[in-house]
């Protein structure tokens, strides 16, 4: 986080639920951990990690660093432990203390609550947040991060958000989808409100296709227990891919989350493309550990839509994603018409390069690379701080996603499982 000359660094306390998962060790921790090493924070900032296990700040100190998560010593010092067990709906009188006594010693400290927990945790955690006083409206209260997925269909969505408004204001509350913090999609969002080119560039007259493309190389790594009841959709075409396909056509009007959710709920109703979807499954899948016999679940999928309304109305949307796919790559890309003026194609590449890459008609190509910041975590959490909004996902926002993506999910009954290979031998899937 940039300070002005003379500006004194904010503290910063964050209690990170889930502080044992795979998500905050290899994600989360190393973050915050490169934030406070390049003094974007007060040294006086702090990192409660909270979860179940019956452990004090020493045990839980020395998990980290067996982990090989913590490389720094003057880190390491700002860490303590909470125990705190969501089911049992123990443990939140003594969290509270902690936090209560960390912002009498750092008064006007920035407190974020992070839960990086399954779906079902989230409305007992915020329930009992709430009784505890750590939750609670103002604007000088602590501040909410919710990792995905928020909600597991559009029912619990919803209900989780009513839940919310009726504990704290709005603009405390963060829901994270970490792919708005990668530099080549803020990259995009900068594109859009540095000049109106872009935004008009988009348009039915002048695109033929936009295509999302989210390809692993890797399996699920010993997901099945909790992969084999979401499936690919639900676990990154529901929030990256679409959240990435609207920061790129949106036109960021009165707010980013209102012009992204604008983007999504004009795409055409699934049950009017049923028929165009592919879903796979990688060969082996069914011998993973934690996977149900039998299991019909996708690892592969491809969706293909349009826009019903707006600028792009009539567009050729695709939506490609797969595990154990031939190559590891994430992007958008844009084909345009044959009109005068025009590029055949544009590329923004998210991973593992970072850039825009421009294919010519006269078949050359012309590449940017897009300057590499920090880890999407560290964005995410500098813009939690900053109370930056365009980085996370609006309630409306939600809505739309669960919209779109259970009825795509109600497409699956009509669409056949092919069975692709995985060690590139057999049938491919989704790949020219």
């Amino acid at each position: 986080m940039a300070q002005k000359k003379g500006q004194d660094k904010k503290t910063v306390i964050l209690a990170l639920f889930g502080a044992t998962g795979d998500l905050a060790l290899k994600k989360i921790f190393p973050a915050f951990e490169a934030l406070y090493g390049e003094g974007a924070f007060a040294a006086d900032s702090s990192v409660i990690g909270v979860s179940r296990r019956d452990w004090d700040d020493e045990a839980f100190l020395s998990f980290l660093k067996e982990n090989k998560n913590i490389d720094s010593a003057s880190f390491a010092d700002r860490i303590s432990y909470a125990k705190v067990d969501i089911d049992a709906d123990v443990g939140y009188e003594d969290f509270a203390a902690r936090i209560a006594a960390l912002q009498k010693r750092s008064p006007g400290a920035e407190t974020l609550i992070y839960l990086s927990l399954a779906p079902q945790h989230h409305p007992k955690a915020i329930s009992s947040l709430a009784r505890t006083g750590v939750l609670k409206r103002g604007k000088a209260e602590a501040k909410l991060l919710i990792e995905k997925p928020f909600g597991t269909d559009l029912g619990t969505a919803r209900a989780l958000d009513r839940q919310i408004a009726g504990t704290m204001d709005e603009d405390r509350v963060y829901r994270v989808d970490h792919y708005l913090g990668k530099d080549t999609i803020r990259a995009i969002m900068d594109l859009h409100e540095s000049t109106s080119d872009f935004s008009r560039l988009l348009t039915a007259d002048a695109v033929a296709s936009i295509r999302v493309r989210m390809f692993e190389e890797k399996g699920i790594e010993g997901r099945g227990a909790t992969y084999d009841g979401v499936g690919a959709f639900r676990d990154v075409g529901e929030n990256h891919m679409l959240e990435m396909l609207a920061a790129a056509v949106a036109d960021p009007g009165e707010s980013w989350q209102a012009s992204r959710a604008r983007a999504i709920e004009s795409l055409q109703p699934p049950a009017e493309t049923c028929a165009l979807h592919r879903r796979g499954q990688y060969a082996g899948y069914g011998s993973e550990k934690g996977v149900r016999a039998g299991s019909d679940i996708e690892t592969a999928f491809e969706v293909v839509t349009t826009f019903h309304s707006g600028k792009l109305k009539g567009v050729e949307i695709i939506l490609q994603a797969g595990k154990k796919m031939p190559v590891s790559e994430t992007s958008i890309e844009v084909v345009f018409k044959e009109v005068s003026g025009l590029p055949k194609k544009m590329t923004f590449k998210v991973q593992p390069a970072q850039e825009i890459s421009i294919e010519n008609c006269d078949a050359s190509i012309d590449s940017f690379e897009i300057p590499r910041t920090r880890d999407a975590y560290g964005n995410v959490i500098l813009d939690a701080v900053a109370g930056a909004r365009r980085t996370f996902v609006g309630s409306t926002e939600i809505e739309a996603l669960w919209s779109y993506a259970d009825r795509v999910v109600a497409c699956w009954r009509t669409v056949p499982l092919e069975t692709y290979s995985s060690d590139g031998l057999g049938k491919p899937f989704l790949v020219e």
